[in-house]
């Protein structure tokens, strides 16, 4: 008998069903059930250095019941029930740290970031739209300008992507300076690109938790 759980990341908090039907695929093996994202890499490198995977050597003093199951888009966790209280606690707390969502198949409880509702498109005028559609971040990057020069897209504190725009972002005119950062400093990375439909997509994808986009573009570290 095990305690199962199942953690991917999500943009903004989901309804039970809508989580179940997820975790269930992810079972099986399907994959674009969810978007990849850096997050679920934190939380998977925080969960083992305090929890690591089972093998033969720690068979019997490890907390699960079985070998981890991590994709690209999910991390499955089998826990054998001594430990069930003291390590799911735990993974709760770090899944929230790490903004990544917990799925509960026994009780059907989904476990959202308490930051998870809290995505933003900020204008360079203060203005800002809370839980902004794919539409919104088109129509708004297809407004800058000059005196419109800048947005940000942040899922969570520290989670972001930004654009800047010409003269006013330290670049020539018609250009784009585009930032993501991905909580820590040391994971703050900039380019500049010229093609305006390639920022569009970086940001959909961004918004869904998709992160192939980033292999379009050749970042550099951002110093402090």
């Amino acid at each position: 008998m095990s305690f199962d759980l199942g953690f991917w990341w999500e943009a903004q908090s989901i309804p039970p069903a809508e989580a179940a039907r997820k975790y269930s695929a992810m079972v099986a093996g399907e994959v674009g059930v969810a978007g990849e994202h850096p997050a679920l890499d934190v939380f998977f490198g925080e969960l083992i250095s305090q929890f690591p995977d089972l093998t033969e050597e720690n068979f019997e003093s490890s907390p699960w019941a079985a070998p981890l199951y991590r994709t690209n888009e999910c991390l499955i966790v089998s826990i054998s029930y001594p430990h069930q209280s003291e390590v799911s606690e735990r993974l709760l707390e770090l899944s929230n740290a790490s903004g990544v969502t917990c799925y509960d198949p026994q009780s059907g409880r989904v476990h959202s970031p308490v930051s998870g509702n809290s995505v933003t498109l900020e204008f360079s005028d203060g203005s800002v739209i809370d839980s902004p559609s794919q539409d919104d971040v088109t129509r708004a990057l297809n407004g800058l300008s000059p005196e419109d020069w800048y947005l940000i897209l942040e899922i969570r504190p520290g989670w972001f992507i930004q654009v800047g725009f010409g003269a006013a972002a330290g670049i020539p005119a018609d250009s784009y300076v585009l930032e993501v950062k991905d909580g820590a400093k040391d994971k703050h990375f900039k380019t500049v690109a010229t093609e305006l439909p390639r920022i569009i997509d970086a940001f959909h994808k961004f918004l869904s938790g998709d992160s192939t986009w980033r292999v379009n573009f050749q970042f550099s570290r951002v110093s402090y």
